[in-house]
């Protein structure tokens, strides 16, 4: 009898166990490094800081995310290549800078001159997630350039200023005779068909090049950026109307092979992150560069000019003449070209008039003196 009531009191210690179930295993947690293209000055680090710290607690800890500047541990044209190998497995640049793997990478994040055809920024952020783009986008990492590389476009920060000018120029005959300093690729051909030499550098190079009269004007980011290399210490000409990234939109990579290991709740965790970060893009450039430019004006004395009215239609030619040159030599090129000219038939009759409006309230409270830095 006492053999079966202890029989019996184990089992009933057995059930008691069963019913809670085995100990759960601790969550396994994950962590992103993304290696910028910037140094941690610019407002663009600190976005994708931002971001990250989202991602953070959105998850719990479980998805980390570390910002790394330019040269953490590769150099700005190495990001790619690091989070591919998986050295880093995040990167942030834009996808023009891999132009010389293959050219239509310029067309996803600095499709120049709107292709010529108008395409504005917002247009082509609604072309890769409402239009059909990103299918084409993810094809350029994995299929042309076969790179084991999941992309997010993300960071829209266009549209670029023109730049910054050592004395103002008035016509396209003005600026073939100033060296300036240009993105490479199809923007550099562009001027190049223009008749306006330029060089190409990167950032950290520009201030030194301009004080040694290597060249007589450069672009760079924005007015935040801008002011963070110190281009308004030595030029004092500055035109915000450019064309040549007229849209620029930045994008974040992920090692294909990390990111189809983590959960699917983190993916889609880190993906309403990257919606967050399309977001605070916007919001930023707008407070941001006011400031910057607000700055250079009353304080630098900075003069802003607009930007020739002959150079629009002349740029835009010339960009339309290098970008069809592309596509007559690439199939993949003219694919996504097609594409995107074909959301502009669709998109810049709208966008074009829309956003007339707020150009034209802008200039009309500015020439009546309603607002301005003067204004408390």
């Amino acid at each position: 009898m006492n053999r079966l009531r202890i029989a019996a009191a184990l089992m009933m210690i057995a059930f008691g166990l069963a019913a809670f179930g085995p100990a759960p295993a601790e969550a396994q947690n994950y962590t992103l490094k993304i290696q910028t293209a910037v140094p941690s000055s610019s407002i663009y680090f600190k976005l994708i800081e931002r971001m990250g710290q989202r991602v953070g607690e959105m998850s719990g800890g479980r998805l980390k995310v570390e910002t790394l500047p330019n040269g953490a541990v590769v150099g700005a044209f190495e990001i790619l290549d690091a989070v591919h190998k998986n050295i880093v497995n995040g990167g942030f640049a834009w996808t023009h800078y891999w132009s010389g793997k293959h050219p239509a990478g310029l067309l996803f994040s600095a499709p120049t001159a709107g292709l010529g055809v108008g395409l504005d920024q917002n247009s082509v952020m609604s072309w890769i997630y409402d239009g059909g783009g990103d299918e084409l986008y993810q094809k350029y990492f994995t299929e042309v350039l076969k790179y084991n590389i999941k992309g997010f476009l993300c960071m829209p920060m266009g549209p670029e200023p023109y730049g910054w000018f050592s004395k103002p120029v008035n016509s396209v005959e003005d600026l073939k005779k100033m060296k300036f300093r240009s993105p490479p690729g199809i923007p550099a051909e562009s001027f190049k068909v223009l008749g306006i030499p330029t060089v190409s550098m990167p950032g950290g190079e520009i201030v030194p090049s301009a004080q040694r009269g290597v060249i007589d004007a450069a672009e760079w980011i924005s007015p935040a950026d801008d002011a963070a290399l110190g281009l308004n210490t030595v030029w004092k000409h500055y035109y915000i109307q450019g064309l040549h990234q007229a849209i620029s939109i930045g994008d974040i990579y992920v090692n294909l092979e990390w990111w189809n290991k983590l959960p699917k709740d983190l993916q889609a965790i880190f993906q309403g992150g990257i919606m967050s970060l399309i977001s605070d893009t916007i919001h930023w450039n707008v407070s941001q560069n006011s400031k910057a430019l607000k700055k250079f004006v009353v304080e630098d004395k900075v003069q802003v000019h607009d930007t020739p009215a002959d150079y629009y239609p002349a740029y835009m030619a010339a960009a339309k003449q290098v970008i069809d040159k592309y596509a007559q030599q690439d199939a993949f090129f003219k694919k996504v070209l097609e594409a995107m000219v074909d959301w502009a038939n669709l998109t810049v009759p709208y966008q074009a008039r829309a956003n007339a409006t707020y150009a034209t309230m802008g200039k009309t409270a500015l020439e009546k003196g309603i607002v301005g830095y003067e204004k408390k």
